[in-house]
């Protein structure tokens, strides 16, 4: 049996301590900063949707999080090769395109990593 006794209290208060929670802060404030330039910039509503959460001791960065950026996670992980159809109109139609079209086979979209990459970033530059 060890010599000594697990105190939850003592670990409750030194995760709240002012110092502990700064430094939270300022990796909070560092993934939040790596997320802005990972975003894709030409995605100017996803990019004012990152923000930073608290949730007592701890944080997190979020993004997506608006009925703006509902496409967030497509950002995020990427879509594989995918056909797309109008959902509205007979017809797809978009500037430089000859002519409307019945359907779009998409390439997919490559994942960005935003977030996740983010949060790396920060964890390594801690």
């Amino acid at each position: 049996m060890p010599g000594w006794e697990f105190n939850e209290a003592a670990i409750a208060d030194l995760v709240n301590a002012e110092g502990v929670q700064a430094a939270v802060d300022t990796v909070a404030a560092a993934a939040e900063a790596a997320a802005v330039k990972a975003c894709p910039m030409n995605v100017g509503r996803l990019v004012a949707t990152i923000s930073i959460e608290r949730d007592g001791a701890g944080r997190w960065v979020q993004y997506g999080n608006d009925t703006d950026a509902r496409y967030a996670p497509y950002i995020e992980w990427g879509t594989r090769p995918h056909i797309i159809t109008p959902s509205t109109k007979a017809a797809l139609y978009w500037l430089g395109a000859h002519h409307p079209v019945a359907r779009v086979h998409h390439p997919g979209t490559p994942a960005f990593r935003v977030i996740t990459g983010a949060a790396l970033q920060a964890a390594i530059g801690a």
